[in-house]
């Protein structure tokens, strides 16, 4: 069996994928933290982090965007485990990131240390769960006066026992336009059990057209309390989407959820069952 948490990391993202049977192919998407909470701490003291005799060791870090709500946990993250392979978009390089980020940080340094560094092939890694990731080119995007990093988000399905998790970083409705005239990224959506909601929610994030293709059996969202407009009305809008009546979470049977939120539900634990099924969990 496998667990997925969504950690509750306010208005950033961090994803966990940790199989059971398989606890060395751990892999973690995405790694923002807040001032108070840094997921890599629970999942050390959990013992969901994996360790091989010497040190603590990440299978693999995934990053759906460059924006640092993404990856503020990054400096922190390298100190505490090794991370033995990246899956980092590759549209953006490391000079460009330097030059559209105006706030110069440890974390962003971190980032391009491992973009720099890890370049080799990763040939060893085979998780028993299949990844399959997809991003757009600057060159789709000829008008943008500036680098948009959330049309250039990286979207990652994660496929494991029957059940499909998509993770849709910041892409806007720019972005979904594109990537939904990819024949096989609208074949990965289509047998999408879970959806983590682009842009942490917000209507920017949200693209009508998606749900085509798209049934989740219910949507996550990962922020923060409702302070802005485009925050608003936002779970509504998902939650008209959802294939059926949603599902229980913490055994609640008679209030099946459509939408889960951090900023309401705390840490949400997705637990896939050697069966395929699937149970959910607020902690």
């Amino acid at each position: 069996m496998m667990d997925v948490v969504v950690f509750n990391v306010e208005m950033g993202q961090s994803i966990f994928f940790y199989p059971h049977n398989n606890p060395e192919y751990g892999m973690l998407v995405d790694c923002g933290n807040t001032p108070d909470f840094d997921p890599i701490d629970t999942l050390i003291s959990s013992e969901y982090m994996h360790h091989d005799g010497r040190r603590h060791v990440l299978s693999n870090l995934t990053l759906t965007n460059y924006d640092h709500d993404h990856f503020s946990g990054m400096a922190y993250l390298s100190k505490k485990v090794h991370i033995d392979t990246i899956r980092f978009p590759k549209n953006i390089s490391v000079e460009e990131l330097y030059d559209i980020k105006p706030e110069k940080t440890e974390a962003l340094d971190s980032v391009c240390h491992y973009k720099r560094a890890y370049t080799g092939s990763a040939a060893h890694h085979k998780p028993p769960y299949v990844v399959k990731t997809f991003y757009l080119e600057q060159h789709h995007f000829p008008e943008d006066q500036e680098i948009n990093t959330n049309n250039l988000s990286q979207v990652v399905f994660v496929e494991y026992l029957g059940t499909t998790v998509c993770i849709s970083g910041d892409l806007e409705e720019a972005g979904w336009e594109l990537m939904l005239k990819k024949e096989d990224f609208r074949d990965w959506l289509s047998k999408t059990d879970v959806l983590v909601a682009a842009h942490h929610g917000r209507e920017n994030g949200y693209a009508e057209e998606m749900f085509e293709y798209c049934f989740p059996e219910c949507v996550i969202i990962s922020d923060k309390k409702v302070v802005h407009g485009t925050q608003e009305g936002m779970s509504q809008a998902y939650g008209e989407r959802v294939l059926g009546n949603g599902v229980c979470l913490n055994g609640d049977f008679q209030n099946p959820r459509k939408v889960l939120t951090t900023r309401s539900d705390g840490h949400i634990v997705i637990r896939v069952e050697r069966d395929g099924s699937r149970t959910y969990k607020g902690v």
